[in-house]
């Protein structure tokens, strides 16, 4: 990917680029600073190893301001492929049609579906609510779809972070599922996915 400058507001731009080995411990500093789910330094030399086209990192004068980390799953879980729900609000494919029993067992004998995995998404406090969440985001979401070819891309956001919520929803992920006690101290968390390729119904 071409790193290109972009603008933040309040007189500070920044790029987005891959990350790279060097990067790992400026954004272990991002992560502990901004969110309470750590990882080790060897699960991030994994993932870049990997799935390194999808690692990302904002830059600013040198600095690393904020990250995000996907991987890539093989999947016959049509929740995380986006074509089912387990919530009220957010049933079924696009259109709302759940998909029927001929459909799933002819998804299961098929072959298993490619979905992007949201990992971690951090912004240093004092870089936020300036677009640099959006922008790796939206980053991520195009090499998913370009570089690995992902049926969908989804990810996991606690119940009370409203903030990051309606980001993503921005973004057009739905929430499709409950994961009760996900997090370490017993808050449970939404699934939410983004469906990236059109549903061909089977005739």
């Amino acid at each position: 990917m071409k790193a290109e400058e972009k603008e933040g507001g309040s007189g500070f731009s920044y790029i987005i680029r891959k990350a790279t080995e060097e990067d790992i411990d400026q954004v272990m500093e991002v992560n502990l600073a901004s969110l309470p789910e750590n990882y080790w330094y060897s699960f991030y030399v994994h993932v870049l190893n990997e799935w390194g086209d999808a690692f990302l990192v904002a830059e600013s004068e040198g600095k690393i301001i904020g990250y995000i980390m996907n991987r890539v799953e093989e999947t016959y879980d049509n929740v995380l492929v986006g074509l089912e729900s387990e919530l009220p609000e957010g049933t079924g494919r696009e259109g709302g049609k759940r998909e029927g029993l001929l459909e799933a067992l002819r998804r299961r004998f098929s072959g298993s579906a490619r979905v992007g995995h949201v990992i971690s998404i951090a912004v240093l406090a004092e870089y936020r609510r300036r677009g640099v969440g959006s922008a790796l985001m939206k980053e991520a979401i195009d090499v998913l779809s370009s570089k690995y070819d992902v049926d969908a891309v989804y990810l996991e956001v606690r119940v009370s972070n409203e903030p990051a919520i309606r980001m993503y929803e921005k973004f057009g992920f739905k929430k499709v599922r409950i994961i009760k006690g996900y997090y370490r101290d017993g808050e449970d968390a939404y699934v939410m996915v983004k469906r990236l390729k059109p549903v061909v119904d089977e005739k």
